[in-house]
C-alpha cells in the first residue's frame, strides 16, 4: 500500500500558499529524494558503497499532488517491486521496507544535526555511510542557498527545519571534513556476536574491549557467529569518524596464523 510524505516550503522561495519558485522547488525536491534513496540503499542487504550506483535506484519517491499550509508537494512511497530480479531486499531481522526506515533515518539525522548530538549522528552515520549523509547536507545547503526551510511528515513522524540558523547547524554539523571512513584491521577475539542487534564485542590483542555493528554485507549472521565468536580472527573493520567520536563495523574475520597452525 502506497504511504504519503507530504512536505512543504516556506522562506524567500515561496509566495504563501500561491506559488513558489520553479528552480527552487525542482532543486529541493530532487536533493531530497536523493538523500532518501541513498540511505535506502545503504539499508540494503546488498549495501552502499561508496561511489558508484545506487542498489535498487529503480524505486524513488514520486509526486502525487501539492499540498496547502505554505507551499509544498505529496510524495507517496514507492509501491512494493513485484519483479523479484529487482526487489530491494532488507536485512534479516529489519522486515520494514527499507524506504520507509531511509525516511525515518533522514528526519532523525537532521533532527540530530539541528540539535548538534553528536553521538545520536554518529551512530547514525555509521548505519547509513558517510555517503548517504553527504546527501542530507547536500539538501540542507539548497535550503541555505535559496533562504528556505522545510517540514515534512511520514508515518506520524515528523521534521521541521526553520531557515536560517538551523539550516545552517544542519550544514555545520555534517560537513564532510569532519566526517571520515576508513579500514582496519586487528587480530582479536569477538567475545559476543548478537544476531538479532547485529552487534558485537570484540576483545583486541592490543588490549581494548570494543564495540559496534556487524556490516549488512554478513547476511548469514547466525552462521558467522558459529564460525567466529570466541575464537581467535585476524578482523576488518569499517572504522567511521565523526569528529572524536569513533564508531566500528566489522565487516570480515579470518584465520590468523595462530590459529592456522594450531
Amino acid at each position: 500500500m502506497a504511504k504519503a510524505l507530504p512536505i512543504t516550503f516556506r522562506g524567500a522561495p515561496v509566495e504563501g500558499t500561491r506559488s513558489i519558485a520553479a528552480d527552487f522547488a525542482a532543486a529541493a525536491l530532487k536533493a531530497f529524494i536523493e538523500a532518501t534513496d541513498t540511505v535506502a540503499a545503504s539499508l540494503t542487504a546488498e549495501g552502499l558503497k561508496g561511489r558508484g550506483r545506487l542498489p535498487g535506484a529503480s524505486r524513488s519517491l514520486r509526486i502525487i499532488d501539492t499540498v496547502q499550509g505554505s507551499f509544498g508537494f505529496e510524495l507517496e512511497l514507492p509501491p512494493p517491486v513485484t519483479d523479484s530480479a529487482q526487489i530491494q531486499l532488507p536485512i534479516p531481522g529489519e522486515e520494514q521496507d527499507p524506504y520507509a526506515r531511509a525516511i525515518e533515518r533522514t528526519f532523525k539525522l537532521i533532527k540530530d544535526a539541528v540539535s548538534s548530538d553528536d553521538e545520536g549522528m554518529s551512530d547514525l552515520i555509521a548505519e547509513i555511510h558517510p555517503r548517504a549523509a553527504a546527501k542530507v547536507r547536500a539538501f540542507a545547503k539548497v535550503l541555505s542557498d535559496h533562504d528556505a526551510g522545510f517540514a515534512a511528515e511520514f508515518e506520524g513522524k515528523r521534521v521541521n527545519l526553520n531557515r536560517g540558523i538551523e539550516v545552517e547547524h544542519v550544514l555545520d554539523a555534517l560537513r564532510d571534513e569532519d566526517i571520515a571512513e576508513r579500514i582496519e584491521e586487528h587480530s582479536g577475539v569477538l567475545v559476543g556476536i548478537l544476531p538479532e542487534s547485529r552487534r558485537f564485542e570484540c576483545r583486541l590483542d592490543e588490549g581494548p574491549l570494543i564495540s559496534g555493528w556487524i556490516d549488512r554485507d554478513i547476511e548469514d549472521i547466525g552462521a558467522f557467529k558459529t564460525t567466529w565468536e570466541n575464537k581467535k580472527a585476524r578482523l576488518s573493520f569499517r572504522v567511521v569518524s565523526v569528529r572524536t567520536n569513533q564508531r566500528f563495523i566489522l565487516v570480515d574475520a579470518t584465520r590468523t596464523e595462530e590459529t592456522i597452525e594450531s
